[in-house]
């Protein structure tokens, strides 16, 4: 029985000991998590208007009450940004530019070019389906005018060197050969013990 309640000593605490690490209590879900400043935003609060006479929402429509991160952050820092008429220069400088005569359906042809270019070959399409075109079909080969073309008879055949297996001597190692056999056989560090 002794043996039984120190194993579940042992048992105790080395579970105490574990609760104890950070990672151990991240990895149960224990630790504390603190939200991220930078992702949370303030929600503006619920008012209950003065007449009861409420518009019916529209779907998608942005919410009234909620406002856009960056335009808060422009009015804390220096309020709506100020649009000043263009000066003679700034107009000049738009006109030599051709900034008037821009295509205003860029965007579109832009969009179409995008596409067009998706419509592209892969890689993988052109190792799967390899095959050419079919109009182009090719020229087959004439074996007769090859045979005249590279100037060997069709009979004449090739072979390959032959290589014999002879006997090997072994060659006499050099100094430096020597030396690194030498410190390989010795122990080293070990030697010392």
């Amino acid at each position: 029985m002794s043996q039984v309640k120190r194993s579940l000593m042992v048992a105790g605490m080395f579970a105490l000991t574990l609760a104890g690490c950070t990672g151990m209590k991240e990895s149960l879900g224990a630790a504390k998590q603190a939200p991220d400043e930078t992702s949370v935003t303030a929600r503006a609060p619920l008012v209950v208007p003065a007449t009861f006479a409420l518009k019916s929402p529209q779907p998608g429509a942005p919410r009234p009450q909620d406002s856009d991160a960056a335009d808060q952050a422009q009015r804390v820092l220096g309020g709506a940004p100020k649009v000043a008429p263009a000066t003679q220069g700034e107009l000049a400088l738009l006109a030599a530019s051709g900034a008037g005569t821009s295509d205003p359906n860029i965007r579109q042809d832009l969009r179409q070019e995008v596409v067009r270019k998706s419509k592209r070959k892969t890689y993988a399409d052109t190792v799967l389906f390899w095959r050419g075109r079919k109009e182009d079909p090719g020229t087959p080969l004439d074996a007769s005018e090859e045979v005249e073309r590279i100037g060997t008879p069709a009979t004449q055949v090739q072979t390959a060197p032959v290589i014999e297996k002879g006997e090997a001597t072994p060659a006499e190692p050099t100094a430096q050969e020597k030396k690194n056999a030498d410190k390989e056989s010795s122990g080293g560090w070990f030697d010392w013990f």
